[in-house]
């Protein structure tokens, strides 16, 4: 039996259900930080409510604790546990990657927490509204996220569609991102060189968060295939 095989038949045995209906739920508190991401940008770019925007940002950060506290949780079972060290370290890397999202989320609500005015009050409504539409996306992306563990956990018919939305959805956001830099680089800001640095840096990691996805999708794919070659 190989290593990405051996998680697969892990996941089948009843001893693994505490362990698995907690990477669920981890799976979801992930969504959770991005959709409470999501509310904040909305508020902030379209609503114009600083100072709400502000306190949602900083929730983001607290559901993203919360994330890695229940990341922690799972591999302490993970430890206690007789297992195999190829589960242990498949298992490990699935949870990673799925904490690098919540990670993500985190990073674009602390930075845009430090963007001036200035800047939004600047910027073009088309950019506004890619970046509203980048991270609408990237929310029903992570809407994904439980979907697909659960799917791999169950009769795992549903993993390839699922994965290839994801992919789909990865690929908007990055086409999106391409015509938001060109609405930015449109714009002649008024604003100091650490703001537009700031803005990069923000953008970017928005990006990240669909690629964030994308990774654990192309994860459990290779968990699919190779528990399909046994």
């Amino acid at each position: 039996m190989n290593n990405m095989g051996s998680l697969i038949e892990f996941m089948k045995r009843k001893t693994a259900a505490n362990v698995l209906e907690k990477s669920i739920n981890h799976a979801k508190q992930v969504q959770k930080c991005v959709k409470k991401l999501n509310e904040g940008v909305q508020l902030l770019l379209k609503s114009k409510k600083t100072e709400d925007s502000h306190d949602i940002f900083i929730e983001v950060d607290a559901l993203e604790g919360e994330a890695d506290t229940m990341r922690r949780e799972i591999m302490k079972d993970v430890s206690r546990g007789e297992l195999n060290p190829s589960v242990r370290t498949d298992l490990s890397h699935l949870v990673k990657r799925m904490d690098d999202v919540a990670n993500c989320a985190t990073g674009v609500a602390r930075r845009i927490n430090t963007i001036s005015n200035a800047f939004w009050e600047q910027c073009s409504e088309e950019t506004i509204n890619l970046i509203s539409e980048m991270m609408t996306k990237s929310v029903e992306c992570s809407e994904l996220l439980d979907k697909i563990l659960i799917n791999l956990l169950g009769d795992r018919k549903m993993v390839k569609e699922i994965a290839s939305k994801i992919n789909n959805l990865e690929h908007q956001i990055d086409l999106l991102n391409i015509k938001l830099r060109r609405s930015l680089n449109q714009t002649d800001y008024k604003v100091n060189p650490f703001t537009i640095f700031t803005v990069g840096m923000t953008m970017n990691i928005i990006e990240a968060i669909s690629d964030s996805i994308e990774s654990v999708a192309d994860y459990i794919m290779v968990l699919l295939t190779s528990s399909e070659a046994l």
